[in-house]
């Protein structure tokens, strides 16, 4: 694995005449399977210069190789269907006069099939914990300022002692779901839906503390977030042109404007970040839309945006209640979302660098209080899921301060204590 430059001919066509000169375009990022290619051009552009790219794979460095559809970035995720062939990408300038200058590259190697070795931490990991943390819970009937009060009293050194205590490896928290109101800062929502920072977005910026906190004590940071814009807010459906009230499939407008929302809050948490639960991404039009590929944001463009502040992340587009799978070649992990103990792994793998992933709730519901599982039922069913080199997720309540409910640390312990010894044995 290696960064990659290459220096290139040219060639530029104007008024029928062909012209050549020499610059030099980067491949930048290594060659295998789940990372992210970058395409970067050393000259310089003028104004008024449009540019496009054009990306192919091949099986030899020989070959014209097959067109990716829908791929219109200088950035390229290296799926599992790439490996054992190598990467040619095409970038087209054409300035205000209809000059066109057209360069080719193509990796020296090809892309090499290591599964997904992003998911390595996540299988190491075995067990984290997720926390509702929404305005509709906490603040129900409150405005901005109720909202920005509860944002601002959560204790995330708190929190995060308990996460510890509860033995996690990771935590997935909610930036927000269907209010329309988040417990982060965002310059692009803002700017989408008209409102002031506050409004809507909280003015602290509650991740940047809990990664902090979470970091001290070793533990990773995911966020939850609907794959589509907050459908029980009028205002900011009408602003984002999406449907009130119901997931549907999003326009390539509305489309842009999330992908914008996403790639702020990438980029503001960069590697502090490792990973995104995508929900909402269902069978019946929306996926089918986000996966089709004729349409120029898709996603691959969702999955970069996701990813534009640490290309090692990791993520997954959530299918709804059904036997684990993979709902897309870009899954990094099963969405796993479900009811029962119902399923184990046969294999690591749900699908090529998909990482086997289980989610579901300790309380009588998500984001409750209660005890649904008998402990020594749920450590059985844990024991068997790690014997399989899954992951799991357990949905937890806490108080708005960020305290864990009692009784759902000391089970998160008890699976912790299975997981130890697991490794004591190996």
């Amino acid at each position: 694995m290696h960064k990659i430059a290459f220096i290139l001919t040219i060639s530029f066509f104007a008024n029928g005449l062909l012209y050549a000169r020499q610059k030099t375009l980067h491949f930048v990022g290594e060659l295998y399977t789940r990372n992210i290619l970058e395409a970067k051009y050393a000259g310089s552009f003028s104004k008024g210069d449009t540019v496009s790219w054009e990306w192919y794979v091949t099986g030899s460095a020989n070959e014209s190789g097959d067109l990716l559809q829908g791929i219109h970035t200088h950035q390229l995720v290296l799926l599992s269907s790439y490996a054992g062939k190598f990467i040619r990408c095409i970038m087209t300038i054409k300035n205000v006069n209809g000059k066109v200058v057209k360069l080719s590259a193509i990796t020296d190697q090809p892309v090499k099939d290591m599964d997904n070795p992003h998911t390595g931490w996540f299988k190491d990991a075995g067990l984290g914990l997720m926390l509702h943390f929404l305005k509709d819970v906490y603040a129900t009937q409150g405005n901005s300022r109720d909202w920005n009060n509860i944002v601002d009293g959560f204790d995330t050194e708190k929190f995060a002692t308990d996460c510890k205590a509860a033995g996690v490896g990771y935590v997935l928290f909610a930036l927000g779901q269907n209010s329309g109101y988040y417990c982060s800062p965002n310059k692009a929502y803002d700017s989408i839906v008209g409102v002031a920072p506050g409004e809507l977005c909280s003015l602290r910026d509650l991740p940047a503390d809990l990664s902090a906190s979470l970091r001290k004590r070793g533990i990773r940071l995911m966020f939850y977030l609907p794959g589509n814009p907050p459908i029980n807010n009028q205002l900011a459906t009408d602003k984002f042109r999406y449907t009130f009230g119901k997931d549907s499939p999003t326009s390539q407008y509305t489309q842009v404007c999330w992908e914008a929302v996403i790639r702020e809050w990438s980029l503001r948490y960069g590697k502090s970040l490792s990973g995104w639960w995508f929900d909402g991404m269902y069978s019946g039009g929306i996926i089918e839309t986000r996966s089709d590929m004729s349409l120029p944001h898709n996603i691959s463009t969702h999955t970069l945006a996701a990813k534009a502040g640490n290309h090692e992340s990791i993520i997954t587009y959530n299918y709804g209640v059904q036997k684990i799978k993979s709902n897309s070649s870009y899954d990094d992990y099963s969405a796993g979302e479900k009811q029962d103990l119902d399923e184990v792994p046969a294999d690591r793998w749900v699908a090529p660098g998909v990482q086997w992933f289980f989610f579901t709730y300790l309380g009588k519901w998500w984001g409750q209080e209660g005890q649904r599982f008998d402990t020594n039922v749920l450590t059985d069913w844990v024991q068997k899921v790690l014997k399989g080199e899954g992951v799991v997720c357990f949905d937890i309540h806490a108080d708005a301060t960020g305290r864990i409910s009692p009784n759902h640390i000391a089970q998160l312990k008890a699976v912790r204590h299975v997981l130890d010894d697991m490794r004591k044995s190996k």
